[in-house]
């Protein structure tokens, strides 16, 4: 099977050749093209034929069109950082909004002509030309409230959801209407799925009953907007103690990529039994310690615990619970490609 069929079969609730598997390598793939990060943060041709190699080099089933949180914060305003070796961040010293009255200065941009947005777009198709008939290509959108924290920083958008909430709420609908169009754009460029990533939707950040009052509307609207462009949804969200339950009511996906059980889950065993036949669970080796720090065995060992742990009777795609380190020795994805061969097999 192709990667891309390998991933459908699982997606559809069947029962492929192994376990699909997808170390998430994005920003890290300029390494394997010969390139700053600097280079690669702003140039969809690079991004794409960096991706091209890396994959070509380590073979993994699924590509995840990341390029960095900071995408749809940059073309709004917000002042941007690019080191030469390391993922592109928002000036923390200067966000956009600086005061609550600032949410309402946030204007929408044309997706298909804003900086960053067009790059990724470039990135995007040149992507599918190459990969989209044999991989599954999944674009990335981060939620509103994600989108806000670059611009304003995380622990002041949290005080200000209580403190300014329709000031927060103006914003993001402001927000939602562009992110509607960068969706309709994403997939012109054949693109199989979208990411919606909703990291606020956990226990390590907002209240569940808060999140679906401030977010989780505006995330169904998107979710509705990449179905009615014919791709499926998938949801990322890399927090401890994620909704589970709150991101499938809102936004329905197809499949759930995280790095820990949910909030009314113990283990992943208990994550599997309760959730396993209702979304697909892609996740979870910790990209710290096994991608960044380990070696090539302790990340087939620990793939071989996950895929024993969640694999048995499908709905389960094998991946880092999070981006790639940037910096991380891609002997370590080699592995987890080794690992799905070797102890994947149906």
């Amino acid at each position: 099977m192709t990667g891309l069929e390998r991933i459908g079969t699982v997606l559809q609730g069947g029962i492929p050749d192994r376990v699909p598997a997808g170390p998430l390598v994005c920003g890290a793939s300029r390494r394997v093209y010969g390139v700053t990060y600097e280079e690669w943060s702003q140039d969809g041709e690079i991004m794409a034929k960096s991706q091209i190699q890396a994959h070509d080099l380590i073979g993994y089933d699924g590509i995840l069109g990341l390029v960095d949180l900071s995408v749809e914060a940059a073309d709004l305003g917000q002042k941007m950082i690019y080191p030469v070796e390391d993922t592109a961040h928002p000036d923390y010293d200067d966000p956009f909004i600086k005061t609550p009255d600032d949410y309402f200065k946030i204007e929408p941009v044309d997706p298909t002509k804003s900086p960053r947005m067009k790059e990724s777009l470039t990135y995007y198709d040149i992507l599918c030309d190459a990969k989209a008939a044999t991989t599954a290509i999944m674009g990335f959108v981060y939620a509103p409230l994600g989108i806000l924290s670059m611009m304003r920083g995380a622990e002041n958008l949290f005080r200000d959801c209580y403190k300014a909430k329709e000031a927060v709420i103006h914003a993001e609908e402001v927000i939602n209407g562009m992110l509607v169009e960068y969706i309709k754009a994403i997939a012109k460029t054949g693109c199989h799925a979208i990411v919606l990533d909703t990291l606020f939707a956990s226990q390590t950040i907002m209240r569940k009953d808060m999140w679906l009052e401030i977010e989780g509307p505006f995330t169904k609207v998107l979710a509705d907007a990449v179905r009615d462009s014919g791709m499926m949804v998938i949801v990322h969200n890399c927090g401890n103690g994620l909704y589970f339950d709150a991101q499938i009511e809102m936004m329905d996906p197809i499949a759930i990529s995280c790095a820990y059980p949910p909030d009314d889950c113990a283990d992943w065993v208990e994550t599997k039994q309760k959730w396993g036949d209702k979304v697909t669970i892609i996740g979870y080796a910790s990209p710290a310690q096994y991608a960044f720090l380990g070696t090539p065995e302790e990340m087939k060992e620990e793939c071989k615990k996950e895929i024993e742990e969640l694999a048995a009777d499908g709905r389960f795609i094998l991946a880092t619970g999070c981006e790639y380190p940037p910096n991380g020795s891609l002997m370590n994805a080699i592995a987890m490609m080794e690992a799905a061969e070797l102890y994947g097999k149906y």
